[in-house]
């Protein structure tokens, strides 16, 4: 935990198809104190109606089922519509991406720890 932050609550869930990256959020997430959820692609639909998670950490480039064609589902669906999502992928492709993906926040990739507690800390609910 970061000297002097108090511990974060809420549950995250993370999709991407890299495993590296799926660990590295995970294991900084949950030093923060969040309840840390992964998928990857598509099955980040069902996750997400099962779990009702405080926030979405959502990969653009993905094999199968992109980050677009999931962020849109998930605004469809009532019952995650609400959900908020942060697109994460490098720079090029989150600026690409902007007019197709209903998503709340971004996070550029390569990123510092401390952007991404900030970002998510700003999204997940807190006590």
């Amino acid at each position: 935990m970061l000297k002097g932050t108090l511990m974060a609550t809420g549950t995250v869930l993370v999709v991407d198809d890299d495993p590296a990256i799926i660990e590295l959020v995970e294991t900084a997430l949950e030093d923060q104190g969040y309840v840390v959820l992964s998928a990857v692609n598509g099955a980040a639909l069902q996750v997400a109606r099962d779990r009702q998670p405080d926030v979405i950490l959502l990969d653009i480039l993905m094999p199968g089922m992109d980050g677009v064609e999931v962020s849109q589902r998930l605004r469809a669906d009532p019952a995650t519509a609400s959900i908020p999502i942060i697109a994460m992928s490098v720079q090029d492709r989150l600026h690409a991406t902007f007019s197709l993906m209903p998503v709340d926040d971004r996070l550029a990739k390569p990123f510092e720890l401390t952007g991404l507690y900030t970002t998510v800390a700003r999204w997940a609910q807190t006590p």
